[in-house]
């Protein structure tokens, strides 16, 4: 080679040799921090896991003991308001029966509601109407209601 060359030659694999250093020390670091990073996430993560099972084992150990304590409580409550279903079911049954037997011993009799006519401002106004009385009473049987002691136990 020429002595030209040389110093020509020495620059370039000068110029080669620093593409071949790496700055590993700058690279670690980044790698650490990530490292890190995901650690403290790791562990973020298991403090909200071991909070979790805490109040699951509170729930566990506390909660459900007193729900099944309940449940005995809560069948007997259901009961007592189905019959109290049942119970309203025949009262609106008999009410309906007592009110169509009011309105026929209305018209077997000639009356009409006196409420209304007494709530009514232009009644004052009109003539008194004469009951009508029908020539034949017909004798009044009471429905058959539902008793109260049926249903309920006399304390």
């Amino acid at each position: 080679m020429s002595s030209h060359t040389i110093p020509i030659v020495e620059e370039l694999a000068k110029d080669y040799a620093n593409y071949l250093k790496l700055d590993l020390s700058s690279q670690m670091k980044n790698f650490h921090d990530a490292i890190e990073d995901v650690m403290m996430r790791l562990e973020e993560f298991q403090s909200i896991i071991e909070m979790v099972q805490s109040e699951n084992s509170q729930c566990t150990d506390q909660h459900i003991p007193k729900l099944q304590d309940m449940q005995q409580e809560v069948i007997n409550l259901s009961r007592r308001i189905d019959a109290l279903e049942h119970v309203i079911a025949m009262i609106n049954v008999n009410l309906t029966t007592l009110e169509a037997a009011v309105d026929n011993a209305e018209a077997e009799l000639g009356i009409s509601d006196r409420l209304f006519g007494m709530l009514n401002r232009l009644s004052f106004f009109k003539k008194t109407q004469e009951p009508v009385v029908p020539n034949k009473l017909s004798m009044y049987e009471p429905p058959t209601i539902y008793r109260t002691n049926d249903y309920f136990k006399s304390e």
